[in-house]
């Protein structure tokens, strides 16, 4: 019996919700979506950036790459302290073994301006909350660095300074290497790539994340549209 092309078309429309695919659950605590095209950035456990193109592979594993010396799959607690220290001595500009103040806003200005906590990116970084009418503000998501990174660190060069008085030297940046190795790892031993938490930059990216609010209208009519795209968001320079 052939049925009219109506009456199929009709069931295939009515059946067809039946058929979709469900849409990802968005986790608890997923930031919003980054605009399309955001190119990523990966801030290293001790605050190295790595910067990839819109598309490649998270920056990650650049990073893990370097770090690896022997290239077994896994970084040692040896190989982590010492790709530390090689990225101290990068920031270390006068070399005398001591990251002073200055050379810590020449990081902060000119390596990482990522990671100010004000940065544009933030926009879309944060964790959306409901906020009572008597919360001003919340600070539960990750902040600073720590939205690039696999800690929520803000500034993980100055969380260095052990004793607080204000330089770090090479062997306080070890030893901090050595925490944060411990932290990551969990006790077992050595640091696997495929192990490691995606950043919040990177679920922003990748997704599953929420989706970006819709734009605002200002008092005079003037659109607000939200995060900007611009090289500060994506991690192109210091800030203009």
């Amino acid at each position: 019996m052939l049925f009219p092309r109506t009456l199929l078309l009709t069931i295939a429309l009515a059946a067809g919700p039946a058929w979709a695919a469900p849409a990802p659950k968005i986790p608890d605590g997923a930031p919003y979506c980054a605009p399309p095209g955001t190119k990523p950035v990966f801030l290293s456990p001790m605050g190295e950036p790595f910067r990839g193109q819109a598309g490649q592979a998270y920056p990650a594993i650049t990073w893990f790459a370097g770090a690896d010396a022997d290239h077994d799959g896994a970084v040692s607690r040896a190989e982590f302290v010492r790709d530390a220290e090689r990225f101290f001595k990068t920031i270390d500009l006068d070399h005398d073994g001591r990251i002073v103040p200055e050379e810590i806003a020449a990081y902060e200005r000119d390596v990482a301006p990522e990671i100010a906590l004000y940065s544009r990116s933030r926009e879309y970084l944060e964790v959306p909350t409901k906020r009572s009418k008597n919360e001003s503000e919340n600070y539960g998501g990750a902040m600073g660095a720590g939205r690039y990174a696999w800690l929520n660190v803000p500034q993980p060069v100055v969380s260095a300074d052990s004793d607080f008085n204000r330089v770090i030297d090479v062997g306080e940046f070890r030893q901090a290497a050595s925490r944060r190795f411990d932290t990551l790892t969990q006790g077992a031993g050595k640091l696997v790539l495929a192990a490691m938490p995606r950043t919040p930059f990177q679920i922003a990216i990748e997704g599953p994340c929420r989706p970006r609010p819709k734009p605002e209208i200002g008092k005079n009519g003037e659109r607000r549209d939200g995060p900007d795209t611009d090289d500060r968001a994506q991690g192109e320079g210091p800030p203009r």
